[in-house]
């Protein structure tokens, strides 16, 4: 089968999960290609798009949230852009996915399945898709989201935000070290504008090692080199999985991806002066789930996590939760790849069917192809009703 994932590069968070499922899909022989739509739609002002996405949008979370509500409007009626109708008919996808709330709006009305992959721990109306087949979520919370936006309830499957292998293979940590272990990370673009007053006042802090990754942004890792020789500091890495199992807590911006990456190092998340609407809604999933907390603006981080750190009790909670959630998560992952799995074979089996001639109650344009509910998260089920092929 062959999966055609459109994604952007609005943020890292997207493009991870369009990578996380990509491998996924490959590891079970499919054929995936991954394409960022912004590049494939205007090729030439895509890099002049992205500069002012980083250095400016980024940098100022009133003109993010202000642009963000042109992107969260309903879908209006639309057909496929002729760059993207080429590079369907190059790759002739059986399936798409999508990770970025603004694939639909461009890709119009398509002849194969279109599944929309939710990458945050909220949902806008800009993520809907009226030709859907079906939405992926991280949560309950998000699916109960969605419902009241009146997407069907068959048409929402749970499965976490997808995130890599190797952050699913790591082992589970039971115990706190004794010298704790602090993760600062920016994000790819390494903006952690609350850092130095943090490490000026951490200075002392007794029994903490601190790490700080600062991503691409080079002109902040030869400073903090410079200026905190004592503080372990790096640059853009490609174990980040590594970092996050060996730390006790992660202090960055609350983006999905990054959260459900601590979820599975069992790590609990400092979100860290959540300010665009995204990080509000992932910031109260970090509170409600109680796996770490939330610094705002102006509050003191040092006095926060010196708090924190004192209080072992809390500390061991949001741990256990971190490892509850991460079960969860699993479970629903792995119930999630087991069905979609079988849908894949039904759709080909359909296509194997129309192409050899044979009517096939099974293809993937029956509408009266029905799916029923799972107990376990309200997946669908599609056991029995295909053949193993």
């Amino acid at each position: 089968m062959k999966i055609w994932i459109l994604t952007s590069g609005f943020g890292s968070g997207h493009r991870s999960a369009a990578e996380a499922l990509a491998e996924a899909e490959r590891s079970k022989g499919h054929t995936v290609v991954v394409s960022d739509i912004v590049e494939l739609l205007y090729p030439r002002q895509a890099k002049l798009i992205y500069a002012f996405f980083r250095r400016v949008i980024c940098k100022n979370s009133w003109v993010y949230n202000f642009l963000n509500q042109f992107g969260r409007k309903e879908y209006e009626t639309a057909t496929i852009s002729p760059n993207l109708q080429k590079e369907m008919d190059r790759i002739c996808p059986d399936q798409i996915i999508t990770t970025w709330s603004g694939c639909g709006r461009k890709l119009g009305k398509v002849p194969v399945p279109v599944h929309v992959c939710i990458t945050d721990l909220g949902v806008h109306t800009g993520w809907l898709y009226p030709y859907a087949t079906s939405y992926w979520v991280a949560t309950r919370e998000v699916a109960e989201k969605l419902k009241g936006m009146n997407i069907a309830d068959e048409k929402i499957q749970i499965r976490g935000i997808p995130v890599r292998e190797k952050f699913r293979c790591l082992p589970q940590k039971s115990v706190l070290h004794k010298t704790k272990q602090l993760l600062i990370m920016g994000g790819g673009l390494g903006i952690i504008p609350w850092l130095d007053e943090f490490l000026q006042e951490s200075k002392g802090m007794p029994d903490v090692r601190i790490t700080v990754i600062a991503g691409k942004n080079h002109s902040l890792y030869k400073r903090l080199i410079r200026v905190y020789p004592w503080v372990h500091t790096v640059g853009f890495v490609q174990n980040i999985d590594q970092y996050l199992a060996q730390a006790d807590l992660v202090l960055s911006k609350p983006g999905g991806i990054s959260i459900f990456e601590s979820i599975y190092a069992a790590t609990p998340y400092i979100a860290m002066y959540p300010a665009y609407e995204h990080e509000l809604e992932n910031a109260d999933f970090i509170e409600r789930e109680r796996i770490g907390l939330t610094i705002h603006a102006g509050e003191s981080v040092y006095w926060k996590i010196k708090a924190l750190l004192a209080n072992e009790e809390l500390c061991r909670t949001y741990k256990s939760n971190t490892v509850r959630l991460r079960q969860k998560t699993e479970e629903s992952r792995m119930h999630f790849e087991k069905e979609f799995t079988v849908y894949a074979h039904q759709n080909l089996y359909g296509d194997a069917c129309r192409v050899c001639g044979v009517s096939s109650t099974r293809s993937r344009h029956n509408p009266d192809f029905s799916i029923q509910k799972s107990p376990l998260w309200g997946l669908p089920n599609w056991e029995g009703v295909v053949p193993d092929l």
